[in-house]
């Protein structure tokens, strides 16, 4: 049996069992011989357990976990054992932790994970991929940057610990109003082969819009490092003002030359009760080239053409202007977008723009829709035309669908989209899956795509059955990789 690394933590329910819930977390982690490993975060809701009164009179649960890798039809590893949770005093009772640590060669797994309530005999599984991707032993390195509550050093030997910090888990990328800074934890390798021996080198933190990828003015942080084999790193910065939005932790490897030598950054999303500052048209003076630019009973098209790529606050702002009749005010809005966007380049910038439109209509707009108003119009006018993409108009038992590869988005590399057509009529097709951060991720995807023949299919079986002819998860994990 493991033994269970005791956290109270901030959150507190009734019992009041049924299925047990719990969030997963991983992050992909490196040795000092360059071995890759998993940490795996379980949190469990203390309210979803059934609970037995042991001989000091206090509640305590039971649980059984079982983690299985695999990769096609193999079984990789599993480990299957039982944690005892925390004494609760009365029926009110905490969240508890579980962290793993386990050692896999690079690749792609089907991960799956099942916990069992001892207790109440209750179940629950899921399954996911997870990625590992191989040691790069000729430049700077990074894990995975892991959020956390806490952390304190301790010289405790758990897995809870790393480097010697006691590290509390955050097990969401969703900050709530409340939230008055992002803290973080992450390792970097091969610093002293890259930059030198005994090389003092900066660290900066700061954030970034995930939309425009522009640095949010006001935080920033940094420290000066010495090289090292591994150098763990703890990172925090406030967001007391940051509005609502997506956003990015940016972090950057500076030298002794002044040179960004290696980035790495993760993704976050921030509601807030800070109201941002919008665009303002009171000011803006319309000039007659601007005006003949637009006709006039193209304003609201237009308009409503830069949803994709405007930030999520205007989003309300545009909407009411096209409910209203005011087309001078729409005008002025646009220009003080693009002025706002590209205001080195703003006509330049502006017919680039409205090409690109014009040439997502012709692919994508159908008869009820216009292109931006489609998911693959959206996509391609936020993130560009994709490197790659496979088209199935007609794979047996699916509906017709597209996979598009993006080689690199912002500081992501490697992102794949997956829309489907399940009218069969239309020229729609929307989105059905991403790993993009910010849009839909759906793990089910198998399971909806392929329910053209198979409409009754397992709630709890989220990879989904195999279908005759069926390649979509195929050409989604080996589409071509730069």
């Amino acid at each position: 049996m493991k033994q269970l690394f005791t956290i109270l933590f901030i959150g507190f329910a009734a019992i009041s069992f049924a299925k047990p819930r719990a969030f997963f977390n991983y992050k992909v982690f490196y040795t000092p011989d360059q071995a890759a490993y998993v940490t795996t975060y379980l949190q469990f809701s203390g309210g979803t357990f059934k609970y037995e009164t042991n001989q000091n009179g206090n509640l305590v649960t039971k649980v059984e976990i079982t983690h299985l890798f695999s990769i096609g039809d193999s079984v990789v590893f599993v480990d299957k054992y039982s944690l005892d949770s925390p004494e609760m005093i009365d029926s009110i009772v905490d969240d508890f932790f579980d962290i793993q640590n386990y050692g896999l060669d690079p690749g792609i797994y089907d991960y799956q994970l099942t916990i069992k309530d001892v207790v109440s005999g209750e179940e629950v599984q899921g399954n996911q991929s997870l990625k590992i991707d191989p040691f790069t032993p000729d430049k700077l390195q990074f894990s995975d940057v892991a959020l956390i509550q806490s952390a304190a050093p301790s010289e405790d030997k758990n897995n809870f610990v790393k480097n010697g910090f006691f590290l509390l888990p955050y097990m969401t990328n969703y900050f709530p109003p409340e939230m008055d800074k992002i803290a973080f934890y992450f390792e970097m390798y091969n610093a002293k082969k890259v930059i030198g021996e005994d090389e003092q080198f900066i660290m900066t933190y700061e954030i970034t819009n995930n939309d425009n990828q522009k640095k949010v003015e006001g935080i920033f942080q940094h420290k000066r490092l010495s090289t090292a084999p591994v150098i763990p790193v703890i990172g925090y910065l406030p967001i007391s003002g940051l509005p609502s939005g997506d956003y990015n932790v940016l972090i950057n490897i500076i030298d002794k030359n002044n040179d960004t030598i290696a980035s790495n950054y993760t993704f976050f999303q921030r509601r807030s009760d800070v109201i941002p500052q919008g665009i303002s048209v009171e000011d803006v003076v319309l000039d007659a080239k601007w005006i003949e630019e637009i006709p006039r009973d193209s304003i609201p098209y237009f308009l409503g053409s830069i949803m994709p790529i405007a930030p999520k606050y205007e989003y309300e702002t545009i909407r009411k202007m096209l409910k209203s009749d005011d087309t001078t005010r729409m005008q002025k809005y646009l220009l003080a977008f693009w002025q706002q966007t590209a205001p080195n380049n703003t006509t330049v910038e502006w017919y680039k723009y409205k090409n690109t439109v014009y040439y997502c209509e012709k692919l994508f707009g159908t008869q009820i829709k216009n292109a931006f108003e489609t998911d693959r119009g959206r996509v391609w006018l936020k993130y560009g035309a994709p490197n790659q993409f496979i088209d199935r108009p007609n794979e047996p038992s699916a509906y017709p669908y597209q996979i598009w590869h993006y080689y690199r988005i912002g500081q992501r590399s490697d992102v794949r989209f997956i829309f489907y057509n399940p009218d069969l009529v239309t020229n729609d097709y929307p989105l059905l899956h991403s790993d993009m951060q910010g849009e839909l991720q759906n793990y089910r995807w198998q399971n909806d795509l392929y329910k053209r023949d198979s409409p009754s299919y397992n709630v709890d079986d989220p990879g989904g059955s195999i279908h005759y002819g069926g390649n979509a998860n195929l050409y989604w994990n080996e589409i071509d990789r730069r």
